[in-house]
């Protein structure tokens, strides 16, 4: 977040309404229709106030979309398959549910040009969800059920990059009948035994230790 201009401090219930106003707005208006007249309004302070906290509205927007998205857990179901299922519906849910819809494209853009911006973007609404699917991948690595020379990082890549496509040009999002099929495909290419990971998602949770 941007610093408070010098010798003012910040006053958090202001902050929080702000950032409150700006997804109302976003939701109702989009990022086209983004004004920060109408946040300033509905936050009960004025525009100038917001500028002093937030110099360029893109980083007000990130501010505010990092307000809603949660770091998510590892997944770690004892099941490869499910674990990488559960990763990519953990990345649709973030982009899909919990952000305003038409958002994500035009504040990628409007952050191409600042490499500072563009670099907290990643780190708030990217980074999050990928670090808990690389995770998720190179356990899947250490107990032998990935090909030992799998790279966590580019598999994760392979699969988030359906879910952002998704996301940034307005396609359905990722639900379970279409994670599945994805995690299907990039598994047939990298398992070791892929029927075996197919039998194990199968199981009840309690007996897929044994396996």
């Amino acid at each position: 977040m941007s610093p408070a201009a010098a010798g003012r401090p910040r006053d958090p219930a202001i902050d929080a309404a702000v950032l409150a106003a700006t997804l109302e707005v976003l939701r109702e208006s989009g990022y086209a229709g983004f004004a920060l007249e109408t946040v300033a309004a509905r936050a009960g302070t004025t525009k100038a106030s917001i500028r002093r906290r937030w110099p360029v509205r893109q980083s007000l927007v990130i501010d505010a979309l990092a307000s809603v998205v949660v770091t998510p857990p590892a997944p770690d179901n004892g099941c490869t398959r499910c674990d990488l299922i559960q990763s990519v519906r953990l990345l649709a849910e973030a982009l899909h549910d919990r952000l305003p819809g038409g958002v994500l494209a035009p504040l990628i853009a409007g952050c191409a040009h600042d490499a500072d911006l563009h670099r907290r973007l990643i780190d708030v609404l990217v980074q999050p969800s990928r670090q808990a699917a690389t995770i998720a991948v190179q356990r899947a690595v250490d107990r032998g059920d990935l090909l030992p020379d799998a790279d966590p990082e580019l598999l994760v890549d392979l699969l988030a990059s359906t879910v952002y496509q998704r996301a940034l040009f307005g396609d359905a999002p990722l639900d379970q009948d279409t994670a599945g099929p994805l995690v299907d495909l990039l598994l047939r290419g990298v398992a070791v035994d892929f029927d075996r990971l197919v039998w194990i998602s199968q199981q009840p949770a309690h007996a897929r230790e044994r396996h």
